[in-house]
């Protein structure tokens, strides 16, 4: 295995702490299953539990109010808890919850567990993991440590999916109940997440994880704010997970609009993952040759040009194939970006120690989409039926995506103009981030 990791550069500090890396992507990935599989099984999940689009859209809206609050505390809890914990605890307590739901729930029922995993797959959770893979990394092996990271994560995302998928199946072909296939496939994430926590019990040591000096508290907070590489990177993580909750809109789009089957859309939950393994692996390489910003920036493009090529797309079984073929370009480029995000705190010198705390802040900017793009999204396909309310949609897309590439071009100017010291950001270098914004 070393000489392995050794061929594809993968050394020093990230080599030895790799495998507890790949343990937290697995856990990273299941225990978002519960919380957003509703949208690769989008028209059957409306119809098993009678919503509306619009009601399907408060769910992503009380998971993001959860979450900004979580976020904000947790990334504080990830500096100074044991990780071990945080790790342990959050799949469980969200495999509890799923079992929770199989319950004969109302639409007030689920916005209470929407409401539990809004704190459980959030809170110090991510913090603690983003934290976790900077300290057991090496410096200048950043880009790989973070695109491994997101890479594992998209692995165990594909096979869950597939399985997920192949319970579905079963569920609706061989016992031909809708409503029974959706319940088999909730509690196989739910035992999943549950023995996931039981495998970190095992597996996760907070030893490894543990950084020597001053004890971090809330005043981290007020230090993290001063540091202008974190305003910049939150705004890009804003419209980051503005595109990445509007990813699951692809899906009814090419089911309900262009005509293709709900296996089929499901289908396209797992093509998005493995096209994300791509994205992610070779992001992380491509970043730490050439450079996060310029990575960054080529992936904003292409995703743009992608999102104003579906307009272009006729309604149809072919424009299925073709908005199915732009989608895994789209989302191969979106997870480049998407991991080298985290990357932006390396290249920007946020202090590690303030680690967990700058990345909760990130974190909640990144929440911030959670409380309306859902019910945003829902309202428009609602109020406007068929493919307009689609097209209103993709078009506040495509703006929030050239947004996001203005803020790299942003980011680029900051890093070669402003004339700091790597290990201390402060004000000084707030005044200089003024000048280019």
């Amino acid at each position: 295995m070393k000489q392995l990791l050794n061929k594809i550069g993968i050394k020093g500090t990230l080599q030895k702490n790799f495998g507890a890396i790949v343990i937290l992507a697995f856990t990273g990935s299941v225990i978002f299953g519960l919380p957003f599989f509703r949208f690769e099984y989008y028209d059957a999940y409306i119809s098993t539990y009678h919503l509306t689009n619009t009601q399907m859209g408060v769910f992503g809206t009380i998971i993001g109010l959860f979450g900004i609050v979580s976020y904000l505390f947790g990334g504080v809890v990830a500096d100074g808890m044991s990780v071990k914990k945080i790790i342990v605890l959050s799949p469980i307590v969200t495999g509890i919850g799923g079992l929770l739901h199989l319950l004969p729930l109302g639409f007030g029922g689920l916005l209470g567990i929407y409401a539990l995993w809004g704190v459980s797959t959030t809170f110090a959770f991510w913090p603690a993991c983003v934290k976790a893979v900077r300290v057991m990394s090496d410096e200048d092996n950043q880009g790989k440590a973070y695109g491994f990271f997101e890479g594992m994560q998209s692995i165990a995302g594909a096979f869950t999916s597939l399985v997920a998928v192949g319970i579905f199946h079963w569920g609706t072909s061989g016992a031909g109940n809708e409503v029974l296939a959706m319940k088999f496939v909730i509690l196989f994430y739910s035992f999943v997440n549950i023995a996931m926590g039981i495998v970190a019990i095992f597996t996760v040591e907070d030893d490894k994880i543990v950084l020597e000096g001053e004890k971090v508290s809330f005043k981290g907070i007020s230090k993290v704010l001063k540091n202008p590489a974190v305003w910049i990177i939150c705004l890009v993580s804003f419209c980051n997970h503005v595109f990445c909750l509007s990813i699951y809109y692809y899906i009814p789009y090419v089911t309900d609009i262009l005509g293709a089957a709900v296996a089929f859309g499901a289908m396209m939950g797992v093509l998005r993952k493995f096209g994300s393994i791509g994205g992610n692996i070779v992001g992380g390489y491509l970043a730490d040759k050439f450079g996060t910003g310029k990575l960054m920036l080529l992936a904003y493009i292409v995703m743009l040009v992608g999102q104003i090529s579906i307009f272009f797309v006729p309604v149809g079984a072919a424009g299925a194939i073709i908005v199915t073929v732009l989608f895994i370009t789209i989302l191969t480029f979106f997870h480049m970006n998407y991991a080298m995000a985290w990357t932006m705190m390396s290249e920007g010198a946020v202090p590690v120690e303030y680690c967990g705390t700058a990345a909760g802040l990130i974190c909640t900017a990144g929440a911030i989409p959670e409380t309306f793009i859902s019910i945003f999204a829902g309202s428009l396909i609602d109020n406007h039926p068929g493919i307009t309310g689609y097209r209103y949609f993709f078009i506040f897309l495509t703006i929030v995506i050239a947004i996001g590439l203005v803020l790299i071009l942003i980011w680029k100017a900051y890093l070669k103009h402003a004339k700091i010291d790597k290990s201390k950001m402060d004000e000084k270098a707030m005044e200089e981030l003024k000048q280019y914004v």
